[in-house]
């Protein structure tokens, strides 16, 4: 099994080398071993390997149309795999959730992080000026 998870404000993989409790001992593509506690997890899965699902996940996170998906999001907050099936149209794979991630975790003026894996879209006069105030 693999682990996509936030440590740090970073988001990262690896493979579960033990669980004990709350908390997995997991190998890093790098060849570092890190303790991550179930609360930081965002995805498990276990195809593509790690390295791989982050790879793909940061071609998605380019290609994501921010405008598109702040309208889709409304203004409630909602869970990353939620919006992932509407965006996408079907239930995101994991490397699609996890790019789905990156993607809200790196546009702060469109989303507004409410939790693990939450968020919540930017109200549209927010928005407008956050953009204005870029150009």
């Amino acid at each position: 099994m693999n682990l996509f998870f936030e440590e740090s404000g970073d988001f990262k993989v690896g493979t579960v080398l033990s669980q004990a409790g709350e908390a997995y001992q997991v190998e890093m593509p790098s060849g570092k071993r890190t303790k991550v506690k179930s609360r930081d997890v965002m995805l498990q899965f276990d195809k593509p390997d790690p390295a791989t699902l982050l790879e793909q996940a940061k071609a998605v996170a380019a290609d994501v149309d921010l405008e598109f998906l702040w309208e889709v999001a409304g203004q409630e907050e909602f869970g990353f795999a939620e919006l992932g099936a509407e965006y996408f149209g079907h239930p995101p794979l994991p490397f699609e959730a996890a790019g789905l991630v990156l993607a809200l975790h790196g546009a702060p003026i469109y989303f507004y992080k409410k939790g693990r894996g939450r968020y919540k879209a930017a109200p549209e006069q927010s928005l407008r000026a956050a953009l204005a105030g870029i150009e």
